[in-house]
Parts: structure tokens; sequence; C-alpha cells
């Protein structure tokens, strides 16, 4: 059921997981860019060894917006399918 509380419940979420999702894929990315160097890093080290070198924050919200609007779409739309049934019946 969609309603001011359920929204603000899903656009929680939804930041709070694409956010996840986004940084999880960005240092993996730098884990691997480092690998193909030669470098055996972790996904920290490799994320602090690329803050030195680059501008970090426009690589890891490049792709923000658009995946958390997929999946705040998919949030309201799965609260409208499980739309509770009337109780006066």
């Amino acid at each position: 059921m969609i309603n001011l509380i359920n929204t603000i419940k899903a656009f929680i979420l939804c930041v709070f997981t694409t956010g996840l999702y986004n940084l999880y894929i960005s240092t993996t990315d730098y884990q691997q860019q480092l690998a193909s160097e030669g470098q055996e890093v972790g996904k920290i080290e490799a994320m602090m060894h690329y803050s030195t070198l680059t501008d970090v924050w426009s690589r890891l919200l490049s792709g923000w917006v658009s995946l958390f609007l997929i999946c705040f779409i998919s949030c309201l739309l799965f609260l409208l399918w499980l739309e509770l049934p009337d109780e006066s019946a």
C-alpha cells in the first residue's frame, strides 16, 4: 500500500541499496585496475589509492541517479502490488 510512510521507507531503502551497490562496483573496478598493473590489493586499499590520484566522487556518483530511479520505481510498483485486502469484507 502506497502512503507517505511507505514511500519514505522505500526512498531510504533505495538510497542505501544503490549507494552500497555503487560503492561495491566502483571499488571492485579499482581493484581490478590495480590487479592488471600487478598490484594485489583489497577493495579499500584500491579506493584509497585512487582517491589520491583522481576525483573518486565523480566516478562513484556517475551512474547513481539512474540506478536509484529504477530501484525507487520498482519499490513503488512492489508496494502497489502488495496492496492489502479490504478488511470490511
